[in-house]
Parts: structure tokens; sequence; C-alpha cells
């Protein structure tokens, strides 16, 4: 069977989240939030949902939204989280100042929904994996860094699927190209205190138990997340690499699938 195409990943099916906030004024500073069916007790464990797409503004939120539900299925408040991209407005610091404002809104929705957050773990897939990753670790960015903010929301754990995750090999070897340039205010050389707080390795330890899940047909990233993880347990870091076998890049967040199965059986064991 021939593995999903990014044009298979735009056509996954549209699933209108329960309630859609505004975290800021730009009309990319949004969130949608999926609360968990009526078996589940509150309060909700969270998880903080970041889509990828080469971090380009013709990739959006919407196709993660059927995976949201699945989640939330599970007993978790689901925060898909819009942002700023290469195209619209995401050239660095502000792909990362709205993914991190649009984190630390949760403590304004915490009370009316429920939410328990001493429980939020940051998930996401391909360029929204590095940005899942870069949450769990922000708290570490040194004062002079414009991505550093008072009192960030602390994350619990994090779940990368198919991440770039080591930013700076990733630009080396010309992923993502333009758009990784533009979010990440030009190459290693000639930004390289941007690569120091936006990247996750530069951030290690990140403190906190992470899953790292990659199909094994996906060619482009395996070889970025086995670099990451590598250097991530030499840190110190309790993370596991999970390879999907048989799945390529899409597969890990297409509901329906095996490769989805270890995505949800991989959220659920870092659910406290």
């Amino acid at each position: 069977m021939p593995l999903l195409t990014a044009e298979d990943y735009q056509r996954f099916p549209t699933v209108n989240a329960d309630f859609t906030y505004a975290y800021g004024a730009h009309p990319q500073q949004f969130g949608e939030l999926t609360l968990p069916h009526s078996g589940s007790q509150p309060p909700h464990p969270v998880i903080v949902l970041i889509h990828g797409g080469g971090y380009r503004e013709m990739y959006d939120l919407r196709p993660l939204g059927q995976m949201a539900q699945a989640l939330a299925e599970k007993g978790f408040a689901v925060w898909n989280v819009e942002y700023r991209r290469f195209g619209n407005g995401g050239d660095f610091p502000q792909m990362f100042l709205d993914v991190a404002a649009g984190a630390d809104f949760l403590r304004q929705l915490a009370t009316e929904h429920q939410l328990d957050l001493s429980q939020v773990i940051s998930m996401g897939h391909s360029a929204g994996g590095h940005l899942a990753l870069w949450l769990a670790g922000r708290g570490r960015i040194d004062g002079g860094s414009p991505l550093r903010v008072a009192n960030p929301l602390k994350i619990s754990a994090a779940l990368a699927l198919a991440p770039l995750a080591d930013v700076q090999r990733a630009q080396e070897q010309g992923l993502s190209s333009d758009a990784l340039l533009a979010v990440m205010g030009g190459d290693l050389a000639s930004a390289p205190a941007n690569y120091r707080s936006g990247s996750p390795t530069a951030l290690l330890p990140l403190a906190v138990p992470h899953i790292v899940l990659v199909g094994a047909e996906d060619v482009m990233m395996l070889g970025n997340a086995r670099s990451y993880v590598k250097q991530a347990s030499a840190s110190g870091d309790e993370v596991e690499l999970v390879i999907v076998p048989g799945a390529g890049h899409f597969e890990i967040v297409a509901v329906g699938t095996d490769a989805f199965d270890a995505t949800l059986q991989a959220a659920l064991r870092l659910k406290r």
C-alpha cells in the first residue's frame, strides 16, 4: 500500500472543535479546544497540539482536527494551536512567540473548562514536533533572547511526531530550506543565538519525559529523530525513540491507521 502524501494529509476530514479562542489580535493567533467526552472526570489532562507543514503558510491546523477528537476520546482536553508561519508573518521570532503565547493562554481557559495544568503534554507533528520539544525546554532560554518570557507554562511531558528536532542538522541538510531559514532568522553561521534559543538540542536537557515517534519509512525525518534522541539521552533526559514499522510521514497522524494507534499509545504512556 502506498504511503500517504502531503496531498492526502490536506484532504483529512474536517472535524469541528468544541470552542475556538483567540490568544492574540492577529487572525492566526487562535486555538481550537476539544474537550473529553462526558465519561472523563475533571480536571482534564491537556495536550497542546501543534501542526506541522514545513513551517509554511499553506498548512494549517485543520488536518489535525480528527486527531484532536480521537485524543479527546481518550480523556485529554486538546488545545490545537494555530500560529504564524513562513508566508504570513512567522519570521523569527514571531512563530515561536505565537506558539508560546498560545500555550500560556491555557491559564485563561483552565478554570472554565476544568483543565489540569499540572498535566500538560506538548505534542506536535513534523515542524510542530520541533515546536513541541521547544515548548518543553523554553524555560532554559537565557535572558538575552527575544524568545524568553517570564513564567512560561510548565510542560509535564512531550510527544514529538516525526519532528524536525535537530534544527542545526536540518539547516545543514537544507530541510525546509527558505522556510526554516526565515523562522530561524538565518542560518546557523549568521544567527547562532537564534539556534541556541530556538533549537531543542540547544535546550537539553528538557528535564521532562518525552517520546520521539517516527515512521520507519519516513526517510527524511528518521535520521533527524535519531540524532536528536542520541543527544537527549546523552544529556540525561528520559527520552524514548519509537519507530513505527511501515509508516511514513503522515500515517502517524492519520486516524484509523495502525501507525496512529502507536501515537495514541505513546500519548497515554505520558499521561500521569
